[in-house]
């Protein structure tokens, strides 16, 4: 068995050599000079040890110092970039509220600039009707109208008829007369029979474009439907539709 024991030094004054470390110049008086020389000399000495981390400190100054002026820009246009971030957003915003107006004013526009309003119907009829004409009934949708007349008269009626025809918000082609009456109706004062005249008209109303409406609003006085008439058109054109 080995026994690991120096018996050289048993009983003797003598001390065992270890070899000295060599001075590290950077922590003594030495001169500049000899301190950079000393850097020199350890640097190509372990040039496995320094020159990959040198290699990549020296790229990673190189990159800093090449990124100063870029990032000294990109920092002078961040307060531009948050301020366009924030108008882009606002905008988009804005595009998106205007998208939902316009499909709601799509909606309503067959309500403003094609459907006929029974005022302009009502209007117009008022104006047809001679003083010998009574108007007994009508009816009035969007998809036509229904009137019975009666006169004294078959000449008045024939009037009415015609004014009829040439109103602005009727169809001149689909007017039908679907039946006439004659009745005999008793005067009192002369004792005279007198023919009276029924008369049933059909037909359908026209479908008015914004331009129209506007002009037939002007001539009709229709002052609250020409104001809404107007409001509508003034949306459309804010939003581009």
């Amino acid at each position: 068995m080995r026994i690991n024991y120096n018996f050289a030094f048993k009983n003797s004054k003598l001390r065992q050599w270890q070899r000295p470390s060599p001075p590290n110049l950077l922590v003594t008086d030495a001169s500049l000079n000899k301190k950079i020389l000393f850097i020199y000399r350890e640097f190509n000495n372990n040039s496995e040890l320094f020159y990959p981390s040198t290699l990549i400190l020296i790229v990673t100054l190189g990159l800093n110092l090449f990124s100063i002026y870029p990032n000294s820009i990109i920092n002078k246009l961040e307060g531009s970039h948050k301020e366009y971030s924030n108008i882009s957003n606002r905008l988009e915003n804005i595009n998106k509220v205007k998208n939902k107006l316009r499909k709601k004013i799509t909606n309503m526009d067959e309500y403003f600039s094609q459907s006929t309003k029974s005022y302009l119907f009502a209007f117009y009829l008022q104006n047809s009707v001679p003083k010998d004409v009574k108007l007994n009934s009508y009816s009035f949708s969007d998809n036509g109208f229904e009137i019975n007349a009666s006169s004294f008269s078959i000449d008045s009626l024939n009037d009415f008829l015609t004014l009829l025809i040439e109103s602005p918000v009727i169809d001149k082609k689909s007017v039908k007369i679907e039946n006439i009456k004659r009745n005999l109706s008793n005067q009192s004062s002369q004792n005279k029979k007198l023919s009276k005249y029924e008369i049933e008209i059909y037909g359908d109303v026209l479908k008015i474009n914004a331009e129209k409406r506007k002009s037939l609003y002007e001539k009709s006085n229709a002052e609250g439907l020409l104001k809404k008439l107007k409001r509508f058109n003034r949306l459309k054109s804010l939003l581009g539709s």
